[in-house]
């Protein structure tokens, strides 16, 4: 073989290795995202990621791949050197390069799924058309003593952290001081006991989630689908939450550690409900951190707290009523972020990082609770979504279900019907809007449902798996009315 033949062949080795232990290491670190949610980021052409993330997999990665490639070269050089006379096996060598990169691309294939995805593609489905309220012509009155909100999304946390005496899956809870609240004040569950929100396709994370819980829809963009800027108009066809409260006359911001860019998050608030973003570099353009700050995804959620009671506080002067969205981010995958609070109590970072989320929540909440607008005021606390971080989970009940954390305190509604309920967050846009004084003509937004309300979920009437499997297929409606809007 020519040089330039052995430099491509070895280019081909060193891709195939590449794919491996990449797929291997997004395995380990993600859990696996869908296809859906890789389609989906791909879609965003902001790279506003945790470097840390970056660089574990630069340090892993690449280094192994090439070595792998040198060792496998090597090893066939040094294979036909003791064959002495015998046939060489360099015309076969490309034969192999080419196998191990094919073989590669099989295995990712079948690990994502990919021909299970455009084959479920290839199937119509109308379940959007079946199902989904127009909230934009649905009725929605509020009482006079409406409520202010303040909903902060966890990142990351969820209900199997809890005590499994309470329903988790630990002898010790990992966030105790969550585990009171939700025991204290409204929870909604799937058990008996604590639990949470049943995962649909198209909700697994972070941007998705808060479509999902303020708009009432799962996430689902397919390649077809334009590639998005901070200008880009996104899912004009929705009609949200913070569209309904800007209509009310509700002040609105999101306060966030990280960069709003990111994967499409200043699109949605800005477009649908016309948000003041607080972000990582909006802190630094006000003066709350340093020009040259960064940790982690921006900075943690230490000073995101410090942020939201200066920004709630000056907010909570000057307006009669406000929604605040607050983003944490100190438990994202892969290990966390430690900060200057977090304790050393167990010998995993993981965990540490989860206790130390649940007890500036905790914190968090008890200033809000000292506060003279706390009486108008409801608390929204929900995760985001299941951990993807795997190394917690490896000895759980296999039949255990994994939940996102849920707690509402001090809603103007009530309920008595918070327990084995089969719901997802989807539920919680027409939930969270009830909870603050909302009247809403038939309890349906989007595809969620009023879990105040007597009447049945989605999921209530149809089961996950049914959903799921309709979720996957191409939704003509979904793609015209909300993504598209024809």
């Amino acid at each position: 073989m020519t040089k330039k033949k052995i430099i491509l062949m070895r280019i081909f080795l060193f891709l195939s290795f590449l794919l491996f232990f990449s797929l291997l290491w997004v395995e380990s670190t993600f859990s696996f995202p869908s296809i859906n949610q890789i389609i989906f980021h791909m879609k965003f052409s902001s790279s506003n990621v945790d470097t840390g993330i970056i660089y574990d997999y630069i340090i892993k990665i690449i280094p192994l791949s090439l070595l792998s490639t040198l060792l496998v070269s090597q090893g066939i050089n040094f294979i036909q050197k003791i064959r002495k006379n015998k046939k060489s096996l360099k015309p076969y060598y490309h034969h192999f390069c080419i196998l191990t990169l094919v073989l590669s691309l099989i295995f990712v294939c079948f690990k994502l799924n990919i021909i299970v995805y455009f084959a479920n593609k290839a199937e119509l489905s109308d379940f959007y058309k079946a199902n989904y309220t127009n909230p934009q012509s649905t009725n929605i009155s509020f009482q006079k003593n409406k409520h202010n909100l303040i909903h902060i999304y966890l990142e990351s946390i969820e209900s199997s952290y809890l005590s499994k005496e309470n329903g988790g899956c630990f002898e010790k809870s990992l966030m105790p001081e969550l585990e009171q609240l939700a025991l204290k004040h409204t929870h909604f569950s799937n058990t008996e006991k604590l639990g949470g929100a049943l995962t649909l396709e198209g909700t697994q994370w972070t941007t998705a989630s808060v479509i999902a819980q303020t708009s009432g829809i799962t996430s689902s963009l397919s390649i077809e689908n334009k590639t998005y800027d901070s200008d880009s108009l996104f899912l004009p066809g929705v009609y949200s939450l913070g569209e309904v409260l800007e209509k009310e006359g509700y002040y609105q911001e999101v306060i966030m550690g990280s960069d709003a860019h990111f994967a499409g998050l200043s699109n949605y608030y800005q477009q649908h409900g016309n948000y003041k973003i607080m972000d990582y570099n909006k802190a630094i353009e006000v003066g709350y951190i340093p020009q040259d700050y960064h940790v982690f995804w921006g900075y943690e959620d230490e000073k995101l707290f410090d942020i939201a009671k200066k920004e709630i506080h000056n907010i909570s002067q000057k307006n009669d009523h406000f929604s605040i969205e607050i983003m944490t981010i100190d438990p994202h995958t892969p290990n966390g972020y430690v900060c200057h609070q977090c304790s050393n109590k167990y010998s995993e970072q993981y965990k540490n990082v989860i206790a130390c989320q649940s007890h500036q929540v905790y914190e968090f909440v008890q200033w809000l609770q000292k506060q003279d607008f706390y009486k108008d005021t409801t608390i929204v606390i929900t995760g985001d979504h299941k951990s993807m971080t795997s190394q917690l989970f490896t000895n759980i009940d296999s039949q255990y279900t994994r939940t996102p954390y849920n707690c509402i305190i001090n809603p103007i509604v009530t309920t008595q019907n918070t327990k084995n309920r089969l719901f997802n967050v989807v539920d919680m846009y027409p939930t969270i809007l009830a909870s603050i004084g909302a009247k809403i003509d038939g309890d349906n937004l989007g595809i969620g449902t009023n879990l105040f309300s007597q009447k049945r979920t989605i999921l209530e009437k149809y089961g996950l798996n049914y959903i799921n499997k309709e979720l996957l297929k191409t939704d003509i409606y979904y793609q015209r009315k909300l993504i598209e809007k024809e």
